[in-house]
Protein backbone atom coordinates (compact mmCIF):
# COMPACT_ATOMS: atom_id res chain seq x y z
CA UNK A 1 0.00 0.00 0.00
CA UNK A 2 1.35 3.18 -0.91
CA UNK A 3 1.20 6.19 0.87
CA UNK A 4 1.12 9.85 -0.11
CA UNK A 5 -0.44 12.86 1.15
CA UNK A 6 -4.10 14.23 0.30
CA UNK A 7 -5.92 17.23 1.17
CA UNK A 8 -5.17 20.34 2.71
CA UNK A 9 -6.35 23.01 5.29
CA UNK A 10 -8.64 24.62 2.69
CA UNK A 11 -10.14 21.15 1.82
CA UNK A 12 -10.81 20.72 5.89
CA UNK A 13 -12.50 23.77 6.55
CA UNK A 14 -14.98 23.16 3.54
CA UNK A 15 -15.54 19.50 5.13
CA UNK A 16 -16.18 21.49 8.02
CA UNK A 17 -18.09 24.30 7.12
CA UNK A 18 -20.51 21.46 5.48
CA UNK A 19 -20.79 19.24 8.17
CA UNK A 20 -22.30 21.96 10.30
CA UNK A 21 -24.53 22.98 7.21
CA UNK A 22 -25.85 19.55 7.16
CA UNK A 23 -26.03 19.54 10.86
CA UNK A 24 -28.09 22.89 10.71
CA UNK A 25 -30.29 21.51 8.19
CA UNK A 26 -31.45 18.58 10.06
CA UNK A 27 -33.78 19.76 12.05
CA UNK A 28 -36.38 20.53 9.06
CA UNK A 29 -35.21 17.45 8.02
CA UNK A 30 -36.39 15.38 10.59
CA UNK A 31 -39.53 17.59 10.74
CA UNK A 32 -40.37 16.05 7.19
CA UNK A 33 -39.44 12.59 7.96
CA UNK A 34 -42.86 11.45 8.03
CA UNK A 35 -44.12 13.50 5.29
CA UNK A 36 -40.96 11.62 3.49
CA UNK A 37 -42.23 8.00 3.98
CA UNK A 38 -46.10 9.49 3.20
CA UNK A 39 -44.67 10.08 -0.37
CA UNK A 40 -42.50 7.42 -1.08
CA UNK A 41 -39.87 9.88 -1.81
CA UNK A 42 -37.95 12.52 -0.35
CA UNK A 43 -39.94 16.07 -0.97
CA UNK A 44 -38.68 18.52 -3.34
CA UNK A 45 -38.02 21.05 0.00
CA UNK A 46 -35.20 19.02 1.25
CA UNK A 47 -33.34 18.35 -1.51
CA UNK A 48 -33.20 21.74 -2.67
CA UNK A 49 -32.15 22.74 0.71
CA UNK A 50 -29.57 19.92 0.70
CA UNK A 51 -27.88 21.08 -2.67
CA UNK A 52 -28.50 25.20 -2.12
CA UNK A 53 -26.07 23.92 1.48
CA UNK A 54 -23.16 22.19 -1.41
CA UNK A 55 -24.36 19.16 0.38
CA UNK A 56 -25.20 17.50 -3.32
CA UNK A 57 -23.52 16.22 -5.93
CA UNK A 58 -20.68 18.82 -6.17
CA UNK A 59 -18.84 17.50 -3.00
CA UNK A 60 -17.35 14.43 -5.25
CA UNK A 61 -17.69 16.58 -8.22
CA UNK A 62 -14.37 17.76 -10.27
CA UNK A 63 -12.80 20.70 -9.27
CA UNK A 64 -12.45 20.85 -13.38
CA UNK A 65 -16.24 21.15 -13.71
CA UNK A 66 -16.53 23.25 -10.94
CA UNK A 67 -16.81 20.95 -7.84
CA UNK A 68 -15.26 20.96 -4.26
CA UNK A 69 -13.39 17.43 -5.20
CA UNK A 70 -13.26 16.62 -1.33
CA UNK A 71 -12.41 13.42 0.46
CA UNK A 72 -14.83 11.08 1.17
CA UNK A 73 -14.68 11.75 4.88
CA UNK A 74 -17.34 14.64 3.60
CA UNK A 75 -19.71 12.23 2.32
CA UNK A 76 -19.50 10.43 5.15
CA UNK A 77 -19.99 13.14 7.92
CA UNK A 78 -22.77 14.77 6.19
CA UNK A 79 -24.81 12.10 5.34
CA UNK A 80 -24.48 10.53 9.49
CA UNK A 81 -25.40 13.88 10.75
CA UNK A 82 -28.99 13.64 8.09
CA UNK A 83 -29.16 10.18 9.06
CA UNK A 84 -30.29 10.98 12.61
CA UNK A 85 -33.02 13.16 11.28
CA UNK A 86 -34.27 10.42 8.46
CA UNK A 87 -32.92 7.78 6.92
CA UNK A 88 -34.77 7.88 3.54
CA UNK A 89 -33.00 11.27 3.11
CA UNK A 90 -29.76 10.98 4.34
CA UNK A 91 -29.80 7.76 1.76
CA UNK A 92 -30.74 9.87 -1.18
CA UNK A 93 -28.20 12.77 0.11
CA UNK A 94 -25.38 10.17 0.30
CA UNK A 95 -25.67 9.08 -3.17
CA UNK A 96 -25.96 12.45 -4.99
CA UNK A 97 -21.98 12.83 -4.49
CA UNK A 98 -21.92 9.22 -5.00
CA UNK A 99 -23.50 9.29 -8.14
CA UNK A 100 -21.39 12.18 -8.92
CA UNK A 101 -18.40 10.69 -8.18
CA UNK A 102 -18.70 8.20 -10.35
CA UNK A 103 -19.94 11.01 -13.41
CA UNK A 104 -16.17 11.22 -13.01
CA UNK A 105 -15.03 8.10 -14.26
CA UNK A 106 -16.63 8.58 -17.46
CA UNK A 107 -14.56 9.38 -20.21
CA UNK A 108 -14.68 13.57 -20.49
CA UNK A 109 -17.58 14.04 -23.62
CA UNK A 110 -19.78 12.23 -20.99
CA UNK A 111 -18.64 14.71 -17.67
CA UNK A 112 -19.28 17.57 -19.38
CA UNK A 113 -22.69 17.22 -20.99
CA UNK A 114 -23.69 16.17 -17.40
CA UNK A 115 -21.54 19.51 -15.78
CA UNK A 116 -22.88 21.52 -18.68
CA UNK A 117 -24.58 23.95 -16.03
CA UNK A 118 -22.52 23.39 -12.96
CA UNK A 119 -21.71 20.85 -10.81
CA UNK A 120 -24.67 20.53 -9.00
CA UNK A 121 -26.54 18.86 -11.61
CA UNK A 122 -28.75 15.44 -9.84
CA UNK A 123 -27.59 11.94 -11.10
CA UNK A 124 -29.35 8.56 -10.06
CA UNK A 125 -28.02 5.44 -11.20
CA UNK A 126 -29.31 1.42 -11.83
CA UNK A 127 -26.06 -0.57 -11.66
CA UNK A 128 -27.28 -4.06 -11.93
CA UNK A 129 -27.08 -5.26 -15.79
CA UNK A 130 -30.61 -5.23 -16.68
CA UNK A 131 -30.34 -2.91 -20.37
CA UNK A 132 -30.57 -4.97 -23.72
CA UNK A 133 -27.89 -3.58 -25.09
CA UNK A 134 -27.26 -3.61 -29.19
CA UNK A 135 -24.30 -2.15 -31.11
CA UNK A 136 -24.53 0.26 -33.58
CA UNK A 137 -22.75 3.57 -35.38
CA UNK A 138 -20.97 5.33 -33.01
CA UNK A 139 -22.83 4.02 -29.83
CA UNK A 140 -25.13 1.22 -28.46
CA UNK A 141 -29.07 1.36 -28.10
CA UNK A 142 -30.73 0.53 -24.65
CA UNK A 143 -33.72 -1.03 -23.96
CA UNK A 144 -34.50 -2.26 -20.55
CA UNK A 145 -36.00 -1.83 -16.82
CA UNK A 146 -33.70 -0.62 -14.27
CA UNK A 147 -35.34 -0.66 -10.31
CA UNK A 148 -33.79 0.78 -7.12
CA UNK A 149 -32.88 3.43 -8.73
CA UNK A 150 -32.91 5.83 -5.28
CA UNK A 151 -33.70 9.80 -5.75
CA UNK A 152 -34.37 9.34 -9.62
CA UNK A 153 -37.09 11.75 -8.87
CA UNK A 154 -34.72 14.26 -8.21
CA UNK A 155 -32.18 13.72 -11.23
CA UNK A 156 -31.95 14.99 -14.86
CA UNK A 157 -29.44 12.41 -16.05
CA UNK A 158 -28.93 8.39 -14.72
CA UNK A 159 -27.00 5.35 -15.41
CA UNK A 160 -28.64 2.22 -16.21
CA UNK A 161 -26.28 -0.79 -17.17
CA UNK A 162 -26.30 -3.70 -19.55
CA UNK A 163 -24.17 -6.21 -20.88
CA UNK A 164 -21.94 -5.96 -23.95
CA UNK A 165 -21.30 -8.67 -25.79
CA UNK A 166 -18.23 -8.69 -27.98
CA UNK A 167 -16.21 -11.40 -28.64
CA UNK A 168 -15.29 -13.25 -24.98
CA UNK A 169 -17.33 -13.36 -22.15
CA UNK A 170 -20.32 -10.51 -21.97
CA UNK A 171 -18.90 -7.64 -19.84
CA UNK A 172 -21.39 -5.05 -17.81
CA UNK A 173 -20.87 -1.57 -18.69
CA UNK A 174 -23.09 1.83 -17.48
CA UNK A 175 -24.16 3.69 -19.77
CA UNK A 176 -25.36 7.56 -19.25
CA UNK A 177 -28.89 8.77 -20.28
CA UNK A 178 -29.49 12.03 -20.96
CA UNK A 179 -32.99 13.89 -20.07
CA UNK A 180 -35.88 12.90 -21.31
CA UNK A 181 -34.51 9.80 -22.99
CA UNK A 182 -35.89 7.51 -19.85
CA UNK A 183 -39.10 7.60 -17.91
CA UNK A 184 -40.59 6.62 -14.37
CA UNK A 185 -42.10 4.13 -12.78
CA UNK A 186 -43.36 4.65 -9.92
CA UNK A 187 -43.14 1.33 -8.10
CA UNK A 188 -41.70 1.61 -5.13
CA UNK A 189 -44.05 0.32 -1.76
CA UNK A 190 -41.55 -1.04 0.84
CA UNK A 191 -41.51 -1.81 4.43
CA UNK A 192 -38.28 0.22 5.30
CA UNK A 193 -36.47 3.21 3.65
CA UNK A 194 -39.91 4.45 2.19
CA UNK A 195 -38.65 7.75 1.26
CA UNK A 196 -35.77 7.01 -0.95
CA UNK A 197 -38.46 6.63 -4.10
CA UNK A 198 -36.13 3.58 -5.37
CA UNK A 199 -37.91 3.29 -8.55
CA UNK A 200 -37.91 1.80 -11.84
CA UNK A 201 -36.00 3.45 -14.66
CA UNK A 202 -37.25 2.57 -18.10
CA UNK A 203 -35.84 2.98 -21.45
CA UNK A 204 -36.99 2.15 -25.16
CA UNK A 205 -34.83 1.60 -27.52
CA UNK A 206 -32.82 4.64 -27.20
CA UNK A 207 -29.42 5.85 -28.67
CA UNK A 208 -26.05 6.23 -25.99
CA UNK A 209 -22.88 7.27 -27.25
CA UNK A 210 -19.68 5.41 -26.94
CA UNK A 211 -18.39 8.50 -25.21
CA UNK A 212 -20.91 8.13 -22.84
CA UNK A 213 -20.42 4.02 -21.74
CA UNK A 214 -17.94 3.14 -18.48
CA UNK A 215 -16.79 -0.55 -18.40
CA UNK A 216 -18.15 -1.88 -14.94
CA UNK A 217 -14.42 -3.19 -14.18
CA UNK A 218 -12.58 0.21 -14.44
CA UNK A 219 -15.45 1.58 -12.05
CA UNK A 220 -14.24 -1.44 -9.80
CA UNK A 221 -10.70 -1.40 -10.19
CA UNK A 222 -10.61 2.53 -10.08
CA UNK A 223 -9.34 3.08 -13.59
CA UNK A 224 -11.94 5.05 -15.56
CA UNK A 225 -10.88 6.90 -18.46
CA UNK A 226 -12.47 9.73 -16.45
CA UNK A 227 -8.85 10.16 -14.84
CA UNK A 228 -7.22 11.33 -17.64
CA UNK A 229 -8.68 14.56 -17.08
CA UNK A 230 -9.39 14.29 -13.51
CA UNK A 231 -6.02 13.09 -12.11
CA UNK A 232 -6.89 13.44 -8.03
CA UNK A 233 -6.55 10.70 -6.34
CA UNK A 234 -10.34 10.34 -5.79
CA UNK A 235 -10.70 9.26 -9.17
CA UNK A 236 -8.20 6.48 -8.84
CA UNK A 237 -10.19 5.09 -5.89
CA UNK A 238 -11.90 1.09 -6.28
CA UNK A 239 -15.51 0.75 -5.34
CA UNK A 240 -14.68 -1.51 -2.89
CA UNK A 241 -13.61 2.12 -1.05
CA UNK A 242 -16.81 4.31 -1.67
CA UNK A 243 -19.71 2.24 -2.62
CA UNK A 244 -20.27 1.21 0.68
CA UNK A 245 -19.03 3.94 2.45
CA UNK A 246 -21.81 5.79 0.67
CA UNK A 247 -24.54 3.78 2.77
CA UNK A 248 -22.74 3.23 6.01
CA UNK A 249 -23.15 6.60 6.98
CA UNK A 250 -27.13 7.16 6.51
CA UNK A 251 -26.99 3.67 8.67
CA UNK A 252 -24.51 5.09 11.44
CA UNK A 253 -26.79 8.19 11.70
CA UNK A 254 -29.77 6.05 12.06
CA UNK A 255 -28.50 3.60 14.80
CA UNK A 256 -27.00 6.97 16.79
CA UNK A 257 -30.68 8.33 16.58
CA UNK A 258 -32.34 5.46 17.71
CA UNK A 259 -29.81 4.91 20.41
CA UNK A 260 -30.64 8.39 21.61
CA UNK A 261 -34.25 7.99 21.61
CA UNK A 262 -34.13 4.62 23.30
CA UNK A 263 -31.77 6.45 26.24
CA UNK A 264 -34.33 9.46 26.27
CA UNK A 265 -37.67 6.92 27.11
CA UNK A 266 -35.81 4.94 29.37
CA UNK A 267 -34.51 7.36 31.74
CA UNK A 268 -38.42 8.46 31.82
CA UNK A 269 -39.15 5.03 33.35
CA UNK A 270 -37.71 4.04 36.47
CA UNK A 271 -38.45 0.06 35.95
CA UNK A 272 -36.47 0.29 32.93
CA UNK A 273 -34.01 2.21 33.87
CA UNK A 274 -32.81 0.57 36.71
CA UNK A 275 -33.16 -3.36 34.89
CA UNK A 276 -30.14 -4.77 34.62
CA UNK A 277 -30.65 -6.41 31.58
CA UNK A 278 -31.59 -2.83 29.99
CA UNK A 279 -28.22 -1.35 31.67
CA UNK A 280 -26.07 -4.22 29.70
CA UNK A 281 -27.49 -3.39 27.09
CA UNK A 282 -27.03 0.14 27.15
CA UNK A 283 -23.44 -0.41 27.39
CA UNK A 284 -23.03 -3.10 24.93
CA UNK A 285 -24.66 -0.82 22.31
CA UNK A 286 -22.80 2.01 22.99
CA UNK A 287 -19.47 -0.49 23.06
CA UNK A 288 -21.19 -1.63 18.84
CA UNK A 289 -21.60 2.03 17.76
CA UNK A 290 -18.18 3.14 19.09
CA UNK A 291 -16.31 0.68 17.21
CA UNK A 292 -18.34 0.55 14.07
CA UNK A 293 -17.50 4.41 14.08
CA UNK A 294 -13.42 3.68 14.77
CA UNK A 295 -13.39 1.18 11.66
CA UNK A 296 -14.74 3.60 9.21
CA UNK A 297 -12.48 6.09 10.33
CA UNK A 298 -9.59 3.79 9.83
CA UNK A 299 -10.59 3.24 6.56
CA UNK A 300 -11.03 7.29 5.58
CA UNK A 301 -7.87 7.68 6.31
CA UNK A 302 -7.01 5.09 4.92
CA UNK A 303 -8.91 6.33 1.57
CA UNK A 304 -7.44 9.74 2.38
CA UNK A 305 -3.23 8.29 2.21
CA UNK A 306 -3.53 5.39 -0.08
CA UNK A 307 -2.53 5.90 -3.82
CA UNK A 308 -3.18 2.86 -4.61
CA UNK A 309 -5.55 -0.45 -2.61
CA UNK A 310 -4.12 -3.87 -3.65
CA UNK A 311 -7.26 -7.31 -3.80
CA UNK A 312 -6.05 -8.01 -0.16
CA UNK A 313 -6.45 -4.48 1.01
CA UNK A 314 -9.77 -4.19 -0.71
CA UNK A 315 -11.22 -7.63 0.81
CA UNK A 316 -10.40 -6.34 3.88
CA UNK A 317 -11.90 -2.80 3.61
CA UNK A 318 -15.45 -4.90 2.40
CA UNK A 319 -14.84 -6.86 5.51
CA UNK A 320 -14.88 -4.43 7.47
CA UNK A 321 -17.82 -2.64 5.95
CA UNK A 322 -20.14 -5.77 6.20
CA UNK A 323 -19.10 -6.65 10.15
CA UNK A 324 -20.11 -2.70 11.04
CA UNK A 325 -23.37 -3.30 9.13
CA UNK A 326 -24.08 -6.15 11.76
CA UNK A 327 -22.65 -4.11 13.99
CA UNK A 328 -25.78 -1.44 13.74
CA UNK A 329 -28.49 -3.69 13.31
CA UNK A 330 -27.60 -5.33 16.02
CA UNK A 331 -27.78 -2.19 17.89
CA UNK A 332 -31.08 -1.41 16.86
CA UNK A 333 -32.52 -4.67 17.29
CA UNK A 334 -31.04 -5.08 20.78
CA UNK A 335 -32.66 -1.53 21.52
CA UNK A 336 -35.75 -2.18 19.89
CA UNK A 337 -36.40 -5.55 21.35
CA UNK A 338 -36.75 -3.38 24.80
CA UNK A 339 -38.56 -0.69 23.33
CA UNK A 340 -41.98 -3.03 24.67
CA UNK A 341 -44.99 -2.79 22.92
CA UNK A 342 -44.75 1.13 22.76
CA UNK A 343 -41.96 0.94 20.77
CA UNK A 344 -44.32 -0.69 17.45
CA UNK A 345 -46.50 2.36 17.51
CA UNK A 346 -45.94 4.58 14.46
CA UNK A 347 -45.83 7.49 16.37
CA UNK A 348 -42.64 5.62 18.13
CA UNK A 349 -38.92 6.39 15.59
CA UNK A 350 -38.03 3.29 16.64
CA UNK A 351 -40.12 1.06 14.89
CA UNK A 352 -38.95 3.38 11.68
CA UNK A 353 -35.21 3.11 12.78
CA UNK A 354 -35.96 -0.73 13.00
CA UNK A 355 -37.16 -1.04 9.37
CA UNK A 356 -34.77 1.40 7.84
CA UNK A 357 -32.03 0.31 9.53
CA UNK A 358 -32.91 -3.47 8.29
CA UNK A 359 -33.92 -2.51 4.66
CA UNK A 360 -30.29 -0.45 4.54
CA UNK A 361 -28.63 -3.56 5.72
CA UNK A 362 -29.77 -5.61 2.57
CA UNK A 363 -28.78 -3.48 0.14
CA UNK A 364 -26.08 -5.57 -2.35
CA UNK A 365 -22.87 -3.64 -0.86
CA UNK A 366 -23.13 -5.70 2.37
CA UNK A 367 -23.56 -9.26 -0.10
CA UNK A 368 -21.53 -11.89 2.55
CA UNK A 369 -19.63 -12.47 -0.68
CA UNK A 370 -17.81 -9.50 1.02
CA UNK A 371 -16.41 -11.80 3.81
CA UNK A 372 -15.54 -14.78 1.24
CA UNK A 373 -13.03 -12.30 -0.55
CA UNK A 374 -10.97 -12.40 2.80
CA UNK A 375 -11.59 -15.56 3.82
CA UNK A 376 -10.17 -17.17 0.51
CA UNK A 377 -7.44 -14.97 0.97
CA UNK A 378 -6.37 -15.71 4.20
CA UNK A 379 -6.91 -19.47 3.72
CA UNK A 380 -4.83 -19.44 1.07
CA UNK A 381 -6.82 -20.05 -1.94
CA UNK A 382 -7.09 -18.60 -5.44
CA UNK A 383 -9.40 -15.73 -6.43
CA UNK A 384 -13.01 -16.91 -7.06
CA UNK A 385 -13.80 -15.21 -10.38
CA UNK A 386 -17.39 -15.44 -9.76
CA UNK A 387 -17.07 -13.40 -6.59
CA UNK A 388 -16.70 -9.66 -8.00
CA UNK A 389 -14.43 -7.58 -5.50
CA UNK A 390 -15.81 -4.26 -5.46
Amino acid sequence: MVVTDIGGSTDLELHETLVARARAIAPQIRERAAITEALRAVPRDSIDEIVAAGLGGRILAPRKYGGDELSLDTMYEVSVELGRACASTAWCAALLPHDAHMVGFFPAPAQEAVWAEGPDTNVAASLAPAATVDKVDGGYRLTGRHGFASGVDHASWVIVSGLIKEGGRPANHHFLVAPGDYSIEDDWYAAGMRGTGSKTIVVEDIFVPEDFVLPAAALVAGEGPGSVSNPGPLYRQPLALHAGLTFLGPMVGTALDANDHFLEWARGRALTAGSEVVQEAVARTAADLASAQSTIRRILQVARTSERLEIADRAEILRDYNRVAELLVGSVDRLFALSGTSGFKESSPMQQRWRDIHMMASHVSFTRANLQHYGRIVLGLERDPKLVVF
